[in-house]
């Protein structure tokens, strides 16, 4: 019988991470068509409680018994105040325009966002993200929250899931670039 070696880093399996992002995207997909009506802070908190449950279901070893749910509902906090921070401080800016203003503060929102759920993963589930890969991968969820803005000016059905659903591309494919880039540097046993 196998046993968990409970000081073993955690690794992502980045195909299963890949194919319940999947169905993430189907069901919020579906949310958003049956309804449109959630307060933003309420459905990003629901977005990120669905990223980071997707994310803790693909790690072996499998975290221990508290530390998945602890990092769901970090996720999801740090998602929905994030949104609200955000609602918050648009107002601010606005006076240099409404749609300046917008894009600094989802591009301001998806950097915070991913520099702080990479904190979560190294706390929270001991995965442990490098400062440079962590630096680039939220570089990567600005591009894709600001392409997300241009989305949802075109095709306003999608609402903020297309911030939430190209900022967990965004971040899951940096996860797993890195994860790619561990396992070649990894030596052969």
């Amino acid at each position: 019988m196998l046993t968990q070696v409970p000081d073993a880093e955690p690794r992502l399996r980045c195909r299963r991470h890949a194919e319940l992002l999947a169905a993430a995207i189907l069901g919020v997909a579906l949310a958003r068509l049956l309804s449109t009506h959630a307060p933003i802070a309420l459905a990003f908190a629901c977005y990120g409680a669905l990223h980071g449950a997707a994310l803790a279901l693909c790690l072996r070893p499998w975290p221990a018994r508290w530390q998945a749910p602890a990092f769901v509902a970090a996720a999801s906090i740090q998602s929905g105040l994030l949104a609200r921070l955000g609602l918050l401080a648009a107002p601010l800016l606005a006076r240099r325009g409404v749609e300046m203003a917008a894009s600094l503060v989802v591009a301001l929102c998806a950097c915070a966002g991913a520099l702080g759920y990479g904190a979560l993963l190294r706390c929270l589930l001991r995965y442990r993200l490098a400062a440079g890969p962590l630096a680039m991968i939220a570089l990567a969820c600005v591009f894709a929250a600001s392409a997300a803005l241009v989305l949802m000016r075109q095709y306003p059905l999608g609402g903020t899931a297309w911030l939430a659903i190209l900022w967990w591309l965004a971040f899951s494919a940096g996860l797993c670039a890195d994860a790619g880039r561990r396992g070649l540097r990894a030596p052969a046993a």
